[in-house]
């Protein structure tokens, strides 16, 4: 090791010398802020005060740019209208098995089905795919 490397882990690794307050041990004096106005004006003093902490919170948002909320937007897009295209087929698959009324044979090609769906999900599952 050179003395350059020596230094510089020395110096992240010193000591401050002062334990570092914990937040049980400190001393918070809570006031409780008397509401301003009377009965005509204590409406409108809380209603600037609450449109005063929206705003202040609002510049606190991270807001995403315009890359991002483009991709999430076509990522959102994607999801529903593959969302809606399996459901369909799902409904589908439904009303004809419905229609024809679930004969013996048709019973045990439904439960075929379901479990085919089954494993396929569970295995999706496993593999870190959904």
């Amino acid at each position: 090791m050179s003395a350059r490397e020596t230094q510089s882990e020395s110096a992240i690794t010193e000591k401050k010398g002062s334990a570092t307050p914990g937040r049980r041990s400190r001393k918070v004096k809570k006031t409780k802020a008397e509401p301003q106005g009377n009965a005509v004006t204590r409406p409108l003093y809380m209603t600037v005060d609450y449109f005063s902490n929206v705003r202040s919170e609002l510049n606190k948002v991270a807001w995403p740019n315009r890359a991002d909320t483009r991709r999430l937007t076509i990522l959102c897009i994607n999801v529903t209208i593959a969302s809606a295209i399996f459901l369909g087929i799902l409904a589908v698959i439904w009303s004809e098995f419905m229609r024809i009324g679930l004969n013996p044979g048709y019973a045990w090609m439904l439960l075929a089905v379901i479990v085919v769906m089954v494993a396929g999900a569970f295995f999706m599952i496993r593999r870190g795919s959904i």
